[in-house]
Order: structure tokens, then C-alpha cells, then sequence
């Protein structure tokens, strides 16, 4: 069942305006400006618990969407889940799902369809990466993240999106990187391909939704401040960077929200940084790009919970 978040009654209603359908799908929403009644569109937000998914929710919070927020933490879901009722009034539902679980996709769609509610604006975002290199690290660390950065959003998107068409209304969000723009390089070794692939599979998406009123975007952001680095065990390192490195959680999503209602895109960047850097690697000769790029590794450690038993493994390579 749902656990289901009803928005408290307000004491004062605003009046309705009348919005053409065209206009929904096309005009400039700024933020700031909420629209209580966006048709009371509803988005459904993966890994909301923190960072951009947390802020994501957020912003549509202001901008009126209902939300259905899914994360591994429960505690945090009902603790965002309180505070934006609270303060926006809007309807949330909390579905507790671990992404890298193969049947969540499903299982999540399922429960979703069995609360009777249709999905208006998606947001792929859950996601984190597995220090080390690439052999450092157990394959089922490395199998759980392709299935939940890679695998999971793509499913949600197939699962969702034929939904979307048929009503002639989405909003499609998959949380690419800067790291998908640039050649690969050391540490954390799947995490710029996977990265590439989102944004690869969101420009074909676009394309292929184009007349559908769907608009897809693969969102690239660079450095945000957020517990990202916390959780992947190089804080200290990160910290070393310049300030004009690092982005706001509420600005990226800030853009990429105005952007893709205005069906800007395929592909967002955000910050002039990080616009600039895409545009020299991509002038750069690949192979010297990614010399360049493999100079220094922020991800050389791997944590202890992903280390590879080599011990193990090569006992068994013998037998």
C-alpha cells in the first residue's frame, strides 16, 4: 500500500486561470512563480532522499506538482514528504524502493498504477559511484550501480513513457554528468560511461517523442555541493577544489526545470565552467584529452565495503 501524504486545507483559494493546453506544455514557467494548479500534473522523483532528488522535489513542490518521491530511506522520504506538504500543499505518496534491486522498476510502476496515478514529469536521479579502480572493487558493486544508474532509469523511462504519449504530456529528466561529456579516466571507472550513456539514450528518446509533446532532457551538471562526496569517501580531496568549481543543488535544478518546460535541450549543462571545459576536451585530440584527464585521481580509493576478496577469487580461478 501507498503511504500516502494528503496536502492540508488551505484557507484561502487561488483563483483559477484559464490555461490553454498548448500554453501548459510550452510557456516559460519561471520559477518563483508557482502554479498551484498546474493541472495538477504529478512527478514522480528517484533517490529524493538527498542532494539534486531532494532539491528536485523541492522545486516541483513550489510549482504545484504532486509528487511520488522513491528512495532507499524511509525516514528521510517522510521527513521531505512532511515538510513540503507542510509548506506547499501538494498531495505526496512514498514508495521505499532500492533501485538496484532488478524487480524495482516494476514493482514501483505496479504500486504507482495501483494507487490509480499517472506520471506527468519523471526524474531519473538516484545515483552515486564505486571508488577505486576497476578491478579493485567486488562486481556485484559494480552490477548494482549499472542497475541503478543505468539499467533502473532506462526501465522507468520504457515503463512510464508510453503513458506519457498517450496523453500528450511529459516531462522526462535523466541525471546525466559533465563526466558523460569527457573521456574516460581513472577511479570510479563506470561512472563517466554510464553517465555518456544517459545522455546518448535521452537525445534518442527526444527525438523519438518530439511530436508527442514529451520533452527529455539528460541534465550535466558538474561539482554540486551536496553529500555525494561524503558518501563516496573523497571529501577532503574535493574540497581542495576552487570555489568557481562547485554548483548549488537548487540552481541546477532551477535550470534544468525552466529548460526542459521551455523543451530546451536535449542536453543541459550547467555552468559556464563547465560549458567551457565540454567544448575544449571536445576540440582536443580523445587521446590527448584523456592523457590529460588521467593526470590526477580524486577516486583511487575504494571503499571498504566495495574491496574485491582477491584472495577468494584467485583460489577459485585455480580450481
Amino acid at each position: 500500500m501507498a503511504e500516502k501524504k494528503t496536502a492540508k486545507a488551505h484557507t484561502k483559494t487561488p483563483a483559477k486561470k484559464t490555461v490553454t493546453k498548448k500554453a501548459r506544455q510550452t510557456s516559460k514557467t519561471k520559477v518563483g512563480k508557482p502554479q498551484k494548479r498546474l493541472n495538477r500534473r504529478r512527478a514522480l522523483i528517484t533517490g529524493a532522499s538527498a542532494g539534486i532528488g531532494h532539491d528536485y522535489a523541492t522545486l516541483l513542490a513550489e510549482q504545484g506538482f504532486d509528487l511520488i518521491i522513491t528512495a532507499r530511506r524511509k525516514d528521510r522520504l517522510q521527513s521531505l514528504a512532511d515538510r513540503l506538504e507542510t509548506s506547499y500543499g501538494v498531495n505526496i505518496h512514498i514508495f521505499p524502493e532500492d533501485l538496484s534491486d532488478p524487480r524495482a522498476p516494476t514493482r514501483l510502476v505496479e504500486k504507482i498504477t495501483k494507487e490509480g496515478l499517472n506520471i506527468d514529469f519523471l526524474v531519473n536521479n538516484a545515483g552515486y559511484t564505486v571508488p577505486g579502480n576497476f578491478d579493485m572493487a567486488k562486481w556485484q558493486s559494480h552490477a548494482d550501480m549499472l542497475q541503478t544508474m543505468l539499467t533502473a532509469p532506462t526501465e522507468l523511462c520504457h515503463l512510464i513513457g508510453v503513458g506519457m504519449a498517450e496523453r500528450g504530456y511529459g516531462r522526462i529528466i535523466n541525471m546525466a554528468s559533465v563526466a558523460g561529456l569527457l573521456p574516460g579516466s581513472p577511479g570510479g571507472t563506470l561512472y563517466g560511461p554510464i553517465k555518456s550513456y544517459l545522455i546518448k539514450f535521452s537525445q534518442a528518446l527526444s527525438a523519438e517523442y518530439h511530436e508527442k509533446g514529451i520533452h527529455v532532457q539528460a541534465l550535466c551538471p558538474g561539482f554540486v555541493l551536496s553529500e555525494f562526496h561524503d558518501i563516496a569517501g573523497n571529501r577532503e580531496q574535493m574540497n581542495r577544489l576552487p570555489k568557481f568549481m562547485w554548483l548549488t543543488g537548487p540552481d541546477v535544478c532551477r535550470k534544468s526545470y525552466e529548460s526542459v518546460m521551455e523543451n530546451k535541450g536535449p542536453v543541459i549543462v550547467n555552468g559556464l565552467f563547465y560549458k567551457i571545459l565540454g567544448t575544449v576536451v571536445n576540440i582536443l585530440p580523445s587521446n590527448l584529452a584523456t592523457k590529460l584527464l588521467s593526470l590526477h585521481n580524486r577516486n583511487a580509493t575504494p571503499l571498504s565495503r566495495d574491496i574485491r576478496d582477491t584472495a577468494s577469487q584467485s583460489a577459485a580461478t585455480r580450481k
